[in-house]
């Protein structure tokens, strides 16, 4: 079993998506203080994914397909924390680098605009 928790700062929502490995399919469960991503939980959990199916492209993909066909917001971060959580459950990402990196962000660059070396990154 594998629990990713999301923080919506913008929105102010929060989820936990819990993802399981059974039987050769990973079964999802997500709560959340947002009414849209409940939506997208109920049709998540409907139906278990294959990993092929979660390793396909976003327009391909089960998870991201669900989340348009419920009207998910193209900034929410959950399809994509949904994603992750599937994937290392899946044992495509490593729970040990996780474990040393355990968030990603996106962060906001007041005065944006100038060019970026990502030789430093």
């Amino acid at each position: 079993m594998t629990t990713f928790l999301l923080d919506s700062t913008v929105c102010n929502h929060k989820s936990r998506v819990v993802a399981t490995f059974d039987a050769g399919a990973i079964l999802f469960a997500v709560e959340s203080s947002c009414p849209l991503v409940k939506e997208f939980a109920r049709a998540l959990s409907s139906s278990p994914l294959k990993v092929r199916d979660i390793t396909k492209k976003i327009c391909e993909n089960p998870i991201y397909i669900k989340a348009t066909e419920n009207s998910l917001h193209p900034n929410c971060i959950v399809p994509c924390g949904v994603a992750m959580c599937a994937w290392t459950e899946a044992g495509l990402v490593s729970k040990t680098l996780l474990e040393r990196f355990p968030a990603q962000c996106v962060r906001y660059e007041k005065g944006g605009g100038r060019e970026i070396d990502l030789s430093k990154s």
